[in-house]
C-alpha cells in the first residue's frame, strides 16, 4: 500500500524520452512533496529579497542575492566536478535531470552531445512560488537574475561554461540553459 498522500512508485518519475536529443516529455509532474519543497525554497527567495530591498535598496539587495547564491552554487559545484569538463551525459543527468530525472522542472533537452546540452526547464516551482507571490514580471525577472548566480557558479565550478538565457515576461517554461565545455 502507498503512502498518504503519495503517487504508487509506478506513477513517478518516469524517464525523460531522447529523440535526436529532444526530451519528450511524457512523464508527470514529480511528487508533491519535493515540489513543494522547492516552492518553499522561492518563497524564502523572495521574502529575503523584499527584506534586504526594505533595508538597503534594490542594487544591495540584488548583489547580497547574487553573493550568498553564487556561494550555495560553488559548495553544490563541487559535488559534481567529477563531470567537467566533456560528460554532458554526466551532468545531465546530475544537475539537468535533479531531481526525480527532470519530473519537477521538466526538462526540454534541446541538444545532448559531444559538444554540449542545450536544456529550456518547462517548469519552475520556484518561480511558481514567486508568480503565487504576487510578484510583478519586472520582479520575478531580479528574482531569476539574483538566482542565476547559483546555477553559473555550480556549473563554473563543476568546471563548464554556461550560458543562461534568462525567463522573460511572454515566454513560455523558465529559463534556457547553454553547457559547453570551459575553454
Amino acid at each position: 500500500m502507498a503512502a498518504p498522500n503519495r503517487r504508487p512508485e509506478t506513477d513517478f518519475p518516469r524517464q525523460a524520452v531522447l529523440k535526436n536529443g529532444v526530451a519528450i516529455l511524457n512523464r508527470p509532474q514529480g511528487h508533491p512533496d519535493v515540489y513543494g519543497a522547492i516552492k518553499e525554497r522561492g518563497l524564502l527567495y523572495v521574502t529575503t529579497f523584499r527584506e534586504l530591498r526594505k533595508r538597503y535598496g534594490e542594487e544591495e539587495a540584488i548583489s547580497i542575492m547574487r553573493s550568498v547564491s553564487h556561494a550555495h552554487g560553488v559548495q553544490v559545484g563541487t559535488s559534481m566536478a567529477q563531470f567537467g569538463p566533456r560528460d554532458f551525459e554526466g551532468i545531465c543527468k546530475a544537475w539537468v535531470l535533479s531531481p526525480e530525472n527532470g519530473a519537477t522542472f521538466r526538462p526540454d533537452i534541446r541538444r545532448l552531445d559531444e559538444l554540449g546540452i542545450e536544456v529550456k526547464m518547462t517548469a519552475c516551482p520556484i518561480k511558481d512560488a514567486w508568480v503565487d507571490s504576487g510578484c510583478s514580471d519586472e520582479e520575478i525577472c531580479t528574482l531569476l537574475y539574483c538566482a542565476s548566480a547559483y546555477d553559473r557558479a555550480a556549473l563554473e565550478t563543476a568546471g563548464f561554461a554556461c550560458e543562461i538565457e534568462l525567463w522573460s515576461p511572454g515566454k513560455d517554461g523558465c529559463c534556457l540553459t547553454r553547457i559547453t565545455e570551459k575553454s
